[in-house]
């Protein structure tokens, strides 16, 4: 993919998060009532707009959507069982990075932080096990999968146990990189609990063997509250996560439709 492709990818789809919706609507409402000042539509659509807002803004509505994206991988990944399915691989998929002069660990964002923290979990209990850390940068300097290796090797991972890979962009990005590495072999598949459900669908699509390794949930031993029903940025950022992987998950299954199968996966 172009660099121009995946940029033009990345801002259509925004129009599809909760804040695009917002804006369409309300735009479609300002629209409609500059044009037909007496119509009530325009004005209905702009209310709407509103609500569907404060809607997605709660955090009981994010919490929900984001809950089930986790069920469907709710248990950590035991060490001991993936040894005996014959894992010996243990792959790390970024999830973002800082710039600047910062600390190892600051450079990750959260995503990538809590995912290689599993990572080097379940490797220092699987002897013999390569650390996979998959990730490269768009911008430019260092990569993602770089800046995860840095901080590995602070924990205690000698280089000899990782394996890196640093020219993907997204998640088909790394399944299509990472399948000569890995071909049909069981591997401990380690990211974020929300983006698990499309990273397994979109290896499995590759012909690839991933074993779930979630980490990073965001609602396991949460509870309601007050201000679970009062309209929050945090609650917004939950329902936009929630809304990126649904989308993603039914863009690829659009494009099983049709007959659009990865590049490089055996007919």
């Amino acid at each position: 993919m172009t660099v121009f492709a995946f940029i033009v990818k990345k801002v259509l789809s925004r129009m599809l998060f909760p804040v695009g919706q917002v804006l369409l609507l309300w735009l479609a409402g300002a629209l409609i009532w500059w044009r037909r000042p007496s119509r009530k539509l325009g004005p209905l659509l702009m209310l709407g707009a509103g609500l569907w807002l404060v809607v997605l803004s709660l955090p009981v509505t994010g919490s929900w959507l984001i809950h089930r994206l986790e069920l469907r991988n709710y248990q950590y990944a035991d060490p001991a069982d993936l040894v005996h399915q014959g894992v010996r691989e243990v792959v790390v998929l970024s999830g973002g990075m800082h710039h600047g002069d910062i600390s190892q660990s600051d450079r990750l964002s959260q995503g990538s932080l809590k995912r290689l923290l599993e990572g080097v979990r379940l490797w220092k209990q699987m002897p013999g096990a390569k650390l996979v850390l998959t990730g490269g940068s768009f911008v430019g300097g260092m990569s993602e999968g770089e800046a995860m290796a840095e901080l590995a090797r602070s924990l205690g991972v000698p280089p000899r146990s990782m394996v890196l890979e640093t020219g993907s962009w997204d998640t088909d990005d790394q399944a299509r990189r990472l399948r000569n590495l890995l071909g049909m072999r069981p591997f401990a598949l380690v990211t974020s609990a929300t983006h698990m459900p499309r990273s397994l669908a979109i290896f499995r699509a590759f012909g690839m063997d991933p074993m779930p390794a979630p980490a990073d949930f965001r609602t396991k031993g949460t509870k309601l509250s007050f201000y679970s029903f009062m309209p929050q940025a945090g609650g917004l950022q939950g329902s936009e996560a929630a809304f990126y992987e649904f989308l993603g998950l039914a863009w690829l299954r659009l494009k099983q439709a049709l007959g659009a199968t990865p590049q490089g996966e055996k007919p």
